[in-house]
């Protein structure tokens, strides 16, 4: 990675750290994409925002840990180790693919999100059929695996509960948080040395991501949440739709 590259990064991890300060979500769905629009591979920018996330949920792991139910936890956290191998697996191969096609197949995902999060609509309950949880769960660990983008499919399947904000984000951040060390360990073991770069600059940009979150929740205070992720999403959309159309215009 040039000088240059390495600037550019820290700039996208401070301002996908302070958003999801500010809004609660979107770190890596901001990161991922404009680090690969920087010249990074998929598997690079996955390296590079997992271990900042790690080190971000441990600290707030810590000051949740009286408001986790761990028989919420461990199931979910089970069942995301049994699929994050495949996704690792399908981030290998997607990996090896032109650059052009990567961008597309994010952007996809990206719109694809986007869409859920937009249609897809529940009636909050305390319980769900099990069948729910190994659904959302299962896909979750793949796409954490192949995309470094876990989140939606356990958001989805929390907005079909009525848990209070403190359940729901103490629930959340212990089953990110169980999930990333076997997550790294996974992107060593399958990558070894081609990434080790990546995983040394994660761990440098690590204080700029955790700064960026600090100075995102003094600004988030301050503004209407609802309008941000509006804007947020917004920026997300225009993000995927370049990402898809970007192939053809270059060919101009």
């Amino acid at each position: 990675m040039s000088a240059e590259q390495l600037i550019i990064a820290a700039v996208i991890l401070f301002f996908s750290s302070m958003i999801q300060a500010m809004i609660g979500f979107a770190f890596n769905l901001i990161a991922i994409p404009l680090l690969i629009w920087t010249g990074f591979s998929l598997a690079e920018a996955v390296v590079l925002t997992s271990i900042p996330i790690f080190v971000q949920l441990m600290t707030n792991a810590w000051k949740l840990r009286e408001a986790i139910i761990w028989k919420d936890v461990i199931p979910a956290a089970t069942i995301r180790y049994m699929t994050l191998p495949l996704g690792i697996g399908l981030l290998y191969m997607i990996n090896r693919l032109d650059t052009a096609y990567i961008k597309q197949l994010v952007g996809l995902m990206l719109l694809l999100i986007l869409a859920t999060q937009l249609f897809v609509t529940f009636k909050p309950r305390e319980h769900l059929h099990f069948a729910w949880s190994i659904l959302s769960f299962g896909l979750s660990g793949i796409m954490l695996g192949m995309l470094g983008m876990g989140g939606p499919p356990i958001i989805l399947w929390l907005m079909a509960h009525d848990w209070q904000p403190k359940r729901t984000r103490a629930f959340i951040t212990a089953v990110f948080l169980f999930a990333a060390p076997v997550q790294i360990t996974l992107l060593y073991w399958k990558f070894g040395a081609s990434l080790s770069h990546a995983f040394y600059w994660g761990i440098a940009a690590t204080p700029i991501v955790i700064i960026s979150a600090l100075i995102g929740v003094k600004i988030g205070n301050n503004f209407d949440k609802e309008r941000l992720k509006k804007a947020v999403s917004f920026f997300l959309f225009l993000t995927a739709v370049i990402s898809i159309i970007s192939p053809y215009l270059s060919r101009h």
